[in-house]
């Protein structure tokens, strides 16, 4: 009895040490395989499929502060237009319970500024995920 007792308080104990809105403090155990996570936004003109995006913000609406976009993983190739928003590698950047990330881009060509939001989650969590949000801002 003594022993399922401290098993559910160790188990209490470790469910409430991560904060939904901290990065800090993790306590999470994550299993042994590592998985290379990555989401972001593809910027796509449909009457103009070269069209060169200026401008490009990527703001965590929690913090106020800008997104500081991961390397590109080696040996992956993305399509025309993609702008990667996070990673594993700045997975520390978002809550575990998820940040709104508003993009915002100008094309060059028009001056037409568009933006999106997505929801992404990192901190606590053993690797970044995509809440919502769409996959495209199209101009």
């Amino acid at each position: 009895m003594l022993k399922n007792l401290l098993i559910l308080l160790l188990l209490l104990l470790g469910l409430s040490a991560c904060n939904k809105n901290s990065t800090q403090g993790c306590t999470m155990a994550c299993t042994a395989q590592y998985v290379y996570n990555y989401y972001g936004i593809i910027l796509t003109d449909s009457k103009n499929p070269d069209a060169k995006f200026i401008n490009i913000s990527v703001i965590n609406q929690r913090t106020n502060k800008p997104v500081v976009l991961p390397l590109y993983p080696p040996n992956i190739d993305f399509v025309a237009g993609f702008l990667l928003i996070a990673a594993n590698d700045n997975k520390g950047e978002f809550s575990t319970g998820g940040d709104n990330i508003r993009i915002t881009a100008t094309n060059a060509v028009t001056n037409q500024t568009k933006s999106a939001v997505i929801r992404i989650s990192g901190g606590c969590n053993c690797s970044v995920a995509k809440i919502s949000g769409p996959d495209k801002l199209e101009f």
